[in-house]
């Protein structure tokens, strides 16, 4: 198990579980809610895991930053902190591993970017996400924006960032912001199930070659599949 002030890491077989933990609404005291070198080096410790799942303690998946903390230090320090933060969501994003959240409750600001980073969003139907930002006088700070407009399109994330909308659960799932609602209150359940059915029936090697493929693929790289299916074929072969 890894432990930092404001998350917990841990893993459930071959699935690891990020918990976001700090309070009733799980603020985001630090952008960086996770050492992102402590974080690469627990993945390397534990090479059977497929898939991450991220989610909040409690009631909500974040409320994100703690705005009373917008007027502390100074600019300098606090974008050297987001910096890190969106360097940290660039490693989640990039991970050739399933990634999905298990959204809960309020889902906003920095909350709503960490959720963006993943590839796959399941949200219980009391869900609310939302870029709230607009509304304290700034805008995203952790690539949610530029993530909301890859996902949603230009007019849908311009109103919503504009607007600081607070979106309910199924009219996320309309938007196409989130992959499904879960059954029950509580998502988690139903995110896990969701990330083991991907994960059944394949390799390791398989899933870390389709993920990279694609993720490559996004970045704009020449020929990302390739060596790809020889690699998969040879550990065949061996079975």
């Amino acid at each position: 198990m890894l432990r930092s002030k404001l998350s917990e890491l841990h893993a459930e077989d071959n699935i690891a579980v990020l918990t976001i933990d700090n309070g009733p609404k799980n603020l985001l005291t630090d952008p960086e809610f996770i050492d992102r070198r402590e974080f690469l080096s627990w993945l390397d410790h534990n090479p059977q895991v497929g898939a991450l799942v991220i989610t909040g303690k409690g009631r909500h998946f974040s409320h994100g930053a703690d705005v009373s903390l917008f007027g502390e230090g100074s600019v300098t320090e606090l974008s050297e902190k987001l910096e890190s933060a969106r360097e940290l969501l660039r490693t989640i994003e990039r991970l050739p591993i399933i990634t999905a959240a298990a959204i809960n409750g309020g889902c906003f600001g920095g909350g709503l970017e960490i959720a963006l980073s993943c590839q796959f969003r399941i949200a219980s139907p009391s869900a609310f996400l939302g870029l709230p930002e607009i509304m304290h006088g700034v805008v995203p700070g952790m690539g949610g924006m530029e993530r909301l407009y890859r996902l949603l399109g230009k007019e849908k994330a311009l109103g919503m960032i504009l607007r600081g909308e607070m979106i309910g659960a199924k009219t996320a799932l309309e938007m196409g912001l989130v992959t499904k609602l879960s059954e029950n209150k509580n998502s988690f359940d139903e995110t896990i199930a969701f990330v083991k059915e991907l994960l059944s029936g394949k390799s390791l090697t398989q899933i870390h070659a389709i993920i990279d493929t694609v993720n490559l693929a996004e970045e704009g790289a020449a020929d990302p599949s390739k060596g790809k299916f020889e690699a998969a074929l040879a550990e065949a072969s061996k079975k």
